[in-house]
This record gives structure tokens, C-alpha cells and sequence, in this order.
């Protein structure tokens, strides 16, 4: 239960920085806050923290932006399932090498996300769709050590 409670506090608390308006100049360089909370606790707890988790908090993060319903519950579970087949190996590599990783998947994230848009109508073809995912790698490091420090705290197995 205490495990339940901690990731949800998490999650929201990275909702809660999803929500952060920023200037429109600006608007490329917003993290993807609520997939790299995802992305830890997937490789942090795969057996507890799966693609279930990852729908449901896309879900909340389309009415967030108020977007299209299930754009982001996709990417999100393309993204967890990737992740949790490779968590093994993430394991091994040093936080700042596995920022790399994650840039590689919120990049996937940021296409799957304009294909979608643009098939839709909401987008133009930029390059700058993949600011977003050498954002959150960059943040990777410290929100590894953060997350971690808060799983060792309350004994999160």
C-alpha cells in the first residue's frame, strides 16, 4: 500500500510540473515530466509498475492538455513496454548514459505524438519536436537520483 502511495505521489507531483504553463517562446523546452517518472518506475519496479500505470497516466495528461483523448495513453504504453523489456539492461549502465536511452525514447514519444497531431491537423512539421526529448534526458541524472533517494527512503521493493 505504502508502495502504491509513494508512486502515485510521484506521478501527481509530476502532473502537477506538467501543468506549469510556460511562455509560448518557450513551449519546446517543457519536459516531459509524467513519462520520466514513468520510465524510472518502470525500470526501478517492473513487476509492480507496467504499462497499466503508463495508460492511465496518459489518459491524465491528455485531459491535462486537453488534447486528443488516448494520444498520449498510446505513446506512454509504447514507450513502458519498451523500457520494461530492456530494463535489465538500463540496470546496468550509469545514470548519465542511461539519459541517452531515455532521450532515445521521449524522442519516439515526441514523433508517435506529432504523426498524430499532424494527422489530425494540429501540427507543422518542425525539428523542434525533439527539443522535449534531449530536455528529459539531460534531467534524467538528477530525477534518477531524486526518485531513488525517495524509493530508499520509504523501502520501496
Amino acid at each position: 500500500m505504502k508502495s502504491i502511495l509513494v508512486f502515485c505521489f510521484t506521478l501527481l507531483t509530476a502532473l502537477m510540473l506538467e501543468a506549469i504553463t510556460f511562455p509560448e517562446e518557450l513551449i519546446w523546452f517543457r519536459p516531459e515530466w509524467v513519462l520520466l517518472v514513468i520510465l524510472y518506475w518502470v525500470i526501478a519496479l517492473p513487476l509492480k509498475v507496467g504499462v497499466g500505470f503508463a495508460w492511465f497516466f496518459g489518459l491524465l495528461v491528455d485531459l491535462l492538455q486537453g488534447g486528443i483523448i488516448g494520444q498520449h495513453s498510446l505513446t506512454y504504453v509504447i514507450i513502458a513496454y519498451t523500457c520494461a523489456v530492456f530494463y535489465k539492461r538500463l540496470r546496468m549502465y550509469k545514470p548519465w548514459q542511461q539519459g541517452f536511452f531515455i532521450g532515445i525514447l521521449v524522442s519516439i514519444n515526441q514523433l508517435i505524438d506529432f504523426w498524430i497531431d499532424y494527422y489530425f491537423g494540429n501540427a507543422e512539421p518542425t525539428l523542434y519536436i525533439f527539443i522535449p526529448a534531449v530536455i528529459t534526458g539531460l534531467l534524467w541524472p538528477w530525477s534518477f537520483v531524486i526518485l531513488r533517494s525517495i524509493r530508499r527512503i520509504y523501502a520501496i521493493r
